[in-house]
């Protein structure tokens, strides 16, 4: 029997598919092929890291996202809905309508999304509806890029209990220069001195005074003094409180070396609500095999408050 040309395009379409099949099978069988041809997502599963116990909030540098057109959005949104956090403090967004699309892919969420920069890795927040509130976001420090290349995002969070406000507080979010180089470290540092006078004198003199910064802070806490970025703010430890200080050795960024750059801190009055709280690095990449694939290079790192 001859074969024409269409019928052998068929015969290898389908054996390099079936090839692709046990390919896909042989790393976890996380992607596979519908009746179509085409690629799907199966359900994966992450821990549940939230708690109906506890107030849970998180920062997550989503690197360029969305960081595949195909499988982020799906990805991404199965694994905020199993680890089931109440609020996360998200960086680099670089579609805004990508991001919106994620908000409406989550039942019982709801979210925000940064004007600026206008290049992309925008700053954002996803939140639980039935308990968290934001109001008045806005940016500032839009007129320094050399300090603050993406403007951080400032918004007031109110959180409730069976209709109860629990706590309110002062949320800024954070992406700072990256690199490693004499001239990003000195911005960073300008940064950071720059936003503790922006707090002492702004926001700590008014009512208000429970205050969260969370993000990526691009370096290190445990450098040394005179090397450290941060320290106006250790210095300030009557005031002040990195809560991932203690966890400073857990790298949040994956890479061969890893380093812990991605932080959360408080003021001092936030400091009872935390009060027994626990802080902690997911590393959802050591349960889902494709998370630095389709997800990010960063870990999402958590502060748990007990105030429920």
């Amino acid at each position: 029997m001859v074969l024409n040309y269409h019928t052998m395009q068929k015969i290898y379409l389908t054996v390099f598919l079936i090839i692709s099949l046990f390919i896909s099978a042989g790393c976890d069988g996380e992607t596979v092929l519908d009746e179509k041809h085409e690629v799907i997502i199966d359900n994966i599963q992450v821990s549940q890291y939230g708690s109906e116990e506890s107030f849970d909030i998180a920062t997550w540098n989503i690197e360029h996202f969305p960081k595949s057109r195909n499988y982020t959005i799906p990805y991404l949104t199965q694994i905020i809905r199993d680890i089931d956090i109440d609020l996360i403090a998200i960086q680099e967004i670089d579609e805004r309508t990508s991001f919106l699309s994620l908000i409406d892919s989550l039942d019982g969420y709801q979210g925000y999304v940064s004007l600026l920069p206008d290049y992309g890795l925008r700053l954002g927040i996803i939140y639980k509806s039935d308990i968290i509130a934001i109001s008045d976001p806005e940016q500032i420090f839009t007129d320094d890029d050399w300090a603050f290349p993406r403007p951080p995002l400032v918004t007031f969070v109110t959180v409730k209990k069976e209709n109860n406000t629990v706590f309110d507080f002062i949320l800024i979010i954070l992406h700072l220069k990256a690199f490693a180089d004499p001239e990003c470290e000195e911005r960073r540092r300008e940064a950071c001195e720059k936003l503790k006078n922006y707090i002492d004198t702004y926001l700590l003199t008014g009512a208000e005074k429970d205050i969260l910064i969370l993000g990526d802070f691009n370096d290190e806490l445990d450098d040394p003094p005179h090397d450290n970025v941060f320290q106006v703010f250790l210095d300030d430890s009557l005031n002040y409180e990195f809560l991932t200080l203690p966890i400073a050795d857990e790298p949040t960024y994956i890479s061969n070396f890893g380093s812990s750059i991605d932080h959360l801190l408080i003021t001092n009055d936030a400091r009872n609500e935390y009060d027994g709280g626990l802080t902690r690095v997911l590393k959802i990449d050591e349960e889902f095999s494709h998370y630095v694939d389709y997800i990010s290079d960063h870990r999402p790192v958590l502060a748990r408050f007990f105030i429920f």
